[in-house]
């Protein structure tokens, strides 16, 4: 499996932190799974992470994220004792079954036409499967918070680029698209978010409450 797109640096150091929300954190880790470079960042990240800690006076530790992202742009290897942050990482069942046997028996809930949706069961609620039909297009949006997309089945197109099998959309506030399903299959997403969608249209506005977005 190829993947292009990945959760960015600063995702990845709040993932090795163990700071990521539970939704995020648990979508973070389906894709590292999965993606040889993202363990290779967090492997860094919590390398690092730990001799900067053991080096850094307490005064500077404010500092001490923006030097996190600095130094995982350098080839640096720094032997560390500290063992891993220990992490959710609670796979829910009906992702696993979903990721080892398809999507046949998963109770799907009908949104709107053409999409369907499963909330998972996580402490912030933040985390749903999504199951788009071929050639349906999610209206317009930005982001009131974080959004965090990763592509289980199928594909989707928007104005950043196209998203296949692996790959994660890692979106903010300031990024607006309307993602269209781009091949003959439903797409399925795993999509991580802690706040609301914003939507330009009235008709998706009005049918938001109804389906949770």
């Amino acid at each position: 499996m190829s993947i292009n797109h990945h959760p960015d640096d600063a995702t990845l150091l709040s993932y090795a932190a163990g700071s990521l929300p539970e939704s995020f954190e648990i979508l973070v880790g389906c894709h590292i799974e999965s993606c040889a470079r993202c363990q290779a960042r967090v492997a860094e990240a919590e390398s690092l992470g730990a001799a900067l800690v053991e080096l850094m006076p307490t005064t500077q530790m404010d500092n001490s994220r923006d030097r996190f992202l600095a130094l995982l742009d350098q080839e640096i290897v720094t032997e560390s004792e500290a063992k891993g942050l220990e992490r959710t990482q609670r796979i829910p069942a009906e992702l696993r079954q979903l990721l080892d046997h398809g999507d046949e028996q998963l109770e799907w809930k009908r949104l709107v036409p053409g999409i369907q949706q499963i909330r998972l069961d996580t402490q912030d609620g933040g985390l749903r499967l999504l199951k788009i039909a071929p050639g349906i297009s999610i209206p317009l949006h930005s982001h009131a918070g974080s959004e965090l997309t990763m592509i289980l089945q199928g594909s989707y197109s928007d104005e950043i680029g196209r998203f296949c099998k692996g790959d994660v959309s890692d979106l903010d506030p300031d990024i607006e698209h309307q993602p269209i399903t781009d091949g003959a299959a439903p797409c399925i997403c795993l999509v991580a978010t802690d706040a609301p969608l914003r939507f330009r249209g009235l008709l998706p506005k009005l049918l938001q409450p109804f389906t949770g977005f």
